[in-house]
């Protein structure tokens, strides 16, 4: 059988760039590192398909692996490979389950989540490691993926939009741009790549963006900017870290956010006090909806008669949920206030939490999931509805934040009102 070739995609100027520096058998198993710093929509996680591709293809028995910081992101680039490869003849087996694809030259793609922490421990790498969204994994888990490469000397592809000045995505950018720690740094905002970056963002779009998103949001999505703040959307939240638990005497306002069952997302519960400090803070995926109205009734149980409103989102499933809850006692009941998310509703909570945060009017828990889903929180702009939408960005979750916002709001709201409760 004779060699079969097999076309890619046609990459604009600064895919291109990135590529001729890591997809060069030159540079095979030399343990480079190419960095790429990419604002929104430019094709990034399609470039990093093909150059995926194009390790399995052409270095035969190799291990290629994809790491985002969700499995969400994983399995929709898995889907994207396998829709684009599977009439090609070249595709032994795939598994949507384990998200593992085999070719048949012995070489696999698999694709793994960083929300899957201690379990990434023991892997190996000998095409290529592909790392997306880098600025949303932590250094922890960068710790423990690093030694993937080591044994083949395998090369590294770091692909994300910028965010603060801090973690190894934006170490490892600095890096490159000094030609050292063998890395290269590609920067797809530089204006060498202006001609086809407005061919993609066209100026009076860009424009669009700038007028309505917040600056922070603007600079670092679609500018490509590095920010010194502490958060996208939010700033000053880490300075109002405190460590407070309940007392008997405290009133409660709490905020609620059920989970979908699924892509990871959690049921949050989380509470504050008559003084703003948040108190209490659990959340879970791992249980059935029956179990988790069970689970979040034997919580609220014996701090009913000190709850003043809890507000649980009535979204999708939350209206059933919310009433099954309450169905369990009348006096939790009394207490529950619940509130219908629309983009009008959630610029209030969102705009009532910057204020807290700015001000340093309230307290948080020190919980680290709680902190990063703070810290990358975004605002999206849809030039089409001309409609601005906060949530995470693609793949990440914000659900920590909902009930956080929801819970602020109940006490902003309710902490004027007179409360009778017995004890």
């Amino acid at each position: 059988m004779g060699i079969v070739t097999y076309k890619g995609f046609k990459p604009f100027s600064y895919q291109k760039a990135v590529i001729d520096e890591i997809c060069n058998d030159s540079v095979y198993r030399s343990g480079k590192m190419v960095v790429c710093k990419s604002s929104r929509q430019k094709g990034k996680s399609y470039m990093i398909a093909n150059i995926l591709l194009w390790y399995a293809i052409n270095h035969k028995k190799t291990r290629n692996i994809y790491i985002g910081p969700t499995l969400k992101l994983g399995k929709e680039l898995f889907k994207t490979i396998v829709t684009a490869i599977i009439k090609s003849g070249i595709v032994k087996s795939s598994n949507a389950t384990d998200l593992y694809i085999t070719l048949i030259n012995g070489s696999s793609i698999s694709f793994k989540s960083a929300e899957q922490k201690d379990n990434l421990r023991g892997f190996t790498v000998s095409g290529i490691l592909c790392i997306d969204e880098a600025a949303y994994i932590s250094d922890e888990v960068n710790d423990i993926i690093k030694p993937w490469t080591d044994f083949y000397n395998a090369n590294t592809l770091i692909c994300s939009t910028p965010f603060t000045k801090s973690g190894f995505f934006y170490k490892y950018y600095c890096y490159g741009l000094e030609h050292s720690h063998n890395t290269v740094s590609i920067d797809w905002c530089d204006d060498i790549y202006l001609e086809d970056i407005q061919r993609v963002m066209p100026p009076e779009r860009l424009e669009e963006y700038r007028l309505t998103l917040p600056s922070r949001i603007f600079r670092t999505d679609y500018l490509g900017e590095w920010i010194d703040e502490d958060g996208a959307l939010f700033t000053g939240f880490k300075k109002c870290v405190e460590i407070n638990s309940i007392k008997p005497t405290d009133r409660l306002y709490g905020g609620l956010d059920w989970s979908n069952q699924g892509n990871n997302d959690d049921t949050v519960l989380s509470f504050f006090n008559q003084e703003g400090k948040q108190v209490y803070l659990k959340y879970f995926n791992d249980l059935s909806p029956m179990k988790q109205i069970d689970f979040i009734y034997d919580e609220l149980k014996p701090l009913q008669n000190q709850i003043v409103v809890l507000q649980p989102e009535l979204n999708s499933l939350g209206t059933p949920y919310t009433d099954m809850l309450k169905s369990r006692s009348q006096i939790i009941a009394n207490k529950v206030k619940g509130f219908n998310t629309t983009n009008k509703s959630k610029d209030t909570l969102v705009s009532e939490l910057s204020v807290a945060f700015e001000k340093q009017e309230i307290r948080l828990l020190d919980d680290d999931k709680q902190l990063r889903q703070l810290g990358y929180y975004t605002a999206t702009y849809n030039p089409t509805t001309k409609n601005v939408s906060y949530n995470a960005p693609q793949g990440l979750n914000d659900d920590i934040v909902i009930a956080d916002m929801l819970a602020w709001d109940a006490y902003k709201n309710g902490s004027a009102v007179g409360q009778y409760y017995l004890r």
